[in-house]
């Protein structure tokens, strides 16, 4: 049997391909393009072209997707393979009359009936945070070629809208409860009443559920069509943040539940309900996370159902303490609502439940189409790699093992007997494809045998097609923009599908020099992964302008060779046109190097990353071509937090003249639970690493001749406004003087109409005016004499 992670996996935009260099006649012929702000962040002109993504079938290099027609203002669904190239229309768009808005529909998203006869096509859909998440759902039936809304618009919005396997229902979520649609009738059910702003949600989730554990379908069908599991939240003891927007003649509020660290969380519990049943009152499991109190037991973070277990499907739940170091998982019997513990993970620092936020997207838990087994994602040994379980938690094996992290899980060809991964094996600085046998039973002590499949140094995205017989290559490397190719399983080449020339021909007008990588000593001596982007006419016996660029988070990674956008165009402006060497380093407690690297800095945020950040920036600052009086510093969110730290604490003021913070945490008890107490527990277990790490705290260390830049929206839900208002008022009550910039109805992306370009020009004035070399001006009386 042919085993796939994701059977419906969407891939999204791809980007662009690399040609051959150009011939050296033709290269000095041209004179070399000039970079500016305008080109980089309000032109378009390194805009790229997308390669067409879709959804695999289930079998070979075939894709499904939505191909919008302009001239009728439709959109079809089209299949395409990918190696031949041909095409055909699955539902003509045309056909999409809706008769309830007098109109055609666009499809949006889609799912296939079991059976295949009908689509549900979602369109007209509305953001929700991050995502367009709300809108309106409508059954196709190919065979009548009929369209019909799932529930009337005027109820409201829906959400989550799935066919029941057996193709029969359809449910949904609308306004925080779940309901149930019977296709033949069309009738409409509500299967809770209970929801209400403030208070519960089922189906769905609050905010920091949605934000840090990727939680916003909170539902899902049993195998046997039988029952409905599903989320339920209760949000009454949670406290209220209000965002002002200030652009309007009175002030206007968006107001949402937020907790802070130490803060009470929403009560969350699994429910599940049997539609079959007269009453179809909801069945809880007592996971001891609703009204329970304490921390042993506080998030339900992921669900769903297994395969059938002895005749029966069971939900499984993840489980886990407020510390998020104890994970259980649990399968409840959805007919009796028993629970049983089949495996329990614990660490010493933190699990990171995953879904899509890390390096790797895929989730920990995969139940294998033998319907025996599943694979298991854990760092227990040191190192993130894969392990095999029998579906009642017995453990079988580690399939993958080495000093090194596995990043992404493509999924298992049982029939082959081979199990498909990405991998920073080589490096941490670049993503391979890697191939091993799934039946492999090496000793973890002795070397695994594997198969490296993608060649290329650099950065591979990879995205397997259902059956595991292909996949699409998003290759990129820090000088050239992503590769977009199709490949057989095996490594072999079968055809380019993206070489978007344009982009290519743009960028090599401009010859920029290639990033250099090197290592740098932190503070306690570890070499760390940086590189550095140097002018053109870099001469050594000649002394520049350094900026670092930072980000430095839990797991996160700035040193990679991997195509880096806008902000490494910008930072190539910033060495071509302005001559300011530009650095980045990744200190300790970044990712790709293991358990320990990543967690050195475990209840301590902020203060050893600004360690490394300052001794790297020292170490370099030794070197004859950078002048140590004319270092600055930068970064976005988590960077803008330490941007402040490495300019304030330590030896920062005597290391950086300048610093730009964009968006910055400024006290960690003003951002959310889940993240901020995943790595520093609570404020009420370690207030001492809250406030060691709280740039506020250091608001007096800033020097007369550092010069700071803030910038931040007032609409950020994410790291709010709050943050830099207490920032300002520290530093004015120290008086200290500083530069400040706010961005109206702007959130933590800070982007929109001419937002951008103003940001980049305003920081690159900043940057020039305070790092690169001022002649001191000369005085006309002492001049004369």
């Amino acid at each position: 049997m042919m085993y796939r992670l994701h059977n419906a996996l969407l891939f999204g935009l791809l980007f662009v391909l690399l040609l051959g260099p150009l011939p050296a006649a033709a290269q000095s012929a041209a004179p070399k393009a000039q970079l500016t702000l305008e080109d980089i962040h309000a032109n378009g002109t390194f805009a790229s072209r997308g390669f067409q993504g879709g959804r695999w079938a289930t079998e070979g290099p075939v894709v499904y997707f939505v191909q919008p027609d302009q001239a009728q203002n439709a959109t079809h669904l089209v299949s395409y393979n990918l190696e031949s190239g041909t095409q055909s229309t699955l539902i003509d768009g045309a056909a999409l009359y809706a008769a309830d808005v007098g109109r055609l529909i666009r499809i949006e998203n889609y799912q296939y009936s079991n059976a295949g006869d009908k689509v549900l096509i979602y369109t007209d859909s509305e953001r929700v945070w991050r995502l367009n998440t709300k809108g309106y759902y409508y059954v196709y039936d190919q065979n009548a070629e009929t369209l019909t809304p799932i529930a009337d618009r005027e109820a409201g919005f829906q959400m989550f809208a799935k066919f029941s396997p057996d193709g029969q229902h359809v449910a949904f979520v609308r306004d925080r409860n779940l309901f149930l649609v019977n296709l033949d009738t069309m009738e409409e059910t509500a299967l809770t009443t209970n929801g209400a702003t403030g208070g519960l949600i089922n189906g769905t989730s609050d905010w920091v559920y949605e934000e840090e554990f990727g939680l916003r379908d909170g539902w899902s069908w049993s195998p046997d069509s039988r029952h409905l599991a599903f989320f339920q939240l209760d949000e009454t003891n949670t406290r209220e943040f209000a965002m002002t927007d200030l652009r309007g003649f009175y002030p206007e509020y968006e107001r949402f539940r937020y907790p802070k660290a130490g803060e009470t969380n929403s009560e969350i519990r699994v429910g599940v309900i049997d539609i079959t049943s007269e009453s179809r009152v909801p069945l809880f499991f007592d996971t001891q996370t609703w009204n329970a109190g304490g921390e042993e037991f506080e998030y339900i973070p992921q669900m769903g159902w297994t395969p059938e277990i002895d005749g029966t499907p069971y939900v499984w739940m993840f489980r886990m303490n407020r510390d998020q170091n104890d994970l259980d998982v649990l399968y409840g019997n959805p007919a009796t609502g028993d629970l049983m513990t089949v495996l329990e993970e614990t660490e010493d620092t933190w699990i990171e439940v995953e879904t899509g936020f890390s390096d790797l997207d895929v989730g920990q838990l995969t139940y294998l189409e033998d319907g025996e087994h599943f694979a298991w994602i854990s760092e227990r040994d040191g190192y993130r790699h894969l392990y095999l379980y029998k579906n009642d938690g017995d453990f079988v094996r580690q399939l993958t093992h080495g000093d090194w992290d596995v990043t992404d899980f493509h999924g298992i060809d049982e029939q082959r007997g081979e199990l498909y991964f990405t991998a920073a094996k080589e490096t941490p600085l670049e993503r391979h494809l890697y191939r091993a046998p799934f039946n492999n039973s090496s000793a973890t002590d002795t070397p695994m045998t594997l198969e490296k499949i993608t060649e290329q140094a650099g950065w591979h995205g990879i995205n397997m097609s259902g059956d595991l017989s292909y996949y699409i290559d998003s290759y990129s490397s820090a000088t050239s923009p992503p590769v977009v190719s199709l490949y057989k399983a095996d490594g072999s080449f079968v055809k380019l599908l993206e070489n978007n020339e344009r982009l290519h021909n743009t960028l090599a007008e401009y010859d920029l020099p290639a990033p250099e990588f090197f290592e740098v000593p932190g503070a306690d001596g570890t070499m760390l992964n940086a590189w550095m982007i140097k002018p053109a006419d870099f001469d050594p016996n000649e002394q520049y302008p350094m900026l670092m660029y930072v980000y430095g988070g839990p797991g996160s990674q700035t040193v990679r060779n991997q195509w880096g956008g806008t902000n490494y165009l910008w930072h190539q402006y910033l060495a071509q046109e302005e001559g300011v060497i530009v650095v980045s380093v990744d200190n300790r407690g970044t990712g790709a190097r293991g358990k320990a690297f990543k967690s050195a800095q475990y209840k301590q945020m902020g203060v050893l990353e600004a360690q490394d950040q300052i001794a790297a920036a020292q170490h370099l600052g030794g070197m004859d071509f950078v002048d140590a009086g004319r270092i600055g510093i930068w970064g976005w969110s988590y960077g803008g937090f330490m941007t402040l730290n490495s300019l304030m604490q330590g030896d920062g003021p005597q290391t950086f003249k300048a610093g730009v913070s964009v968006a910055p945490v400024t006290h960690w008890k003003l951002y959310d639970t889940i993240y901020t107490e995943r790595y520093m527990s609570t404020p009420q277990n370690n207030p001492e690493g809250y406030e060691a790490g709280s740039p506020l705290n250091y608001a007096d260390r800033l020097q007369d001749h550092q010069k700071l830049l803030m910038v931040h929206g007032d609409f950020d839900d994410n790291v709010h406004f709050q943050n830099a208002v207490q920032m300002a008022d520290a530093l004015q009550a120290k008086n200290k003087q500083f530069e400040f910039m706010m961005y109206p109805g702007r959130n933590h992306g800070i982007y929109g109409g001419k937002t951008r370009i103003h940001l980049y020009s305003l920081m690159t004035n900043f940057v020039t005016e305070h790092l690169r070399y001022q002649p001191e001006p000369v005085n006309v009386e002492q001049a004369s004499h």
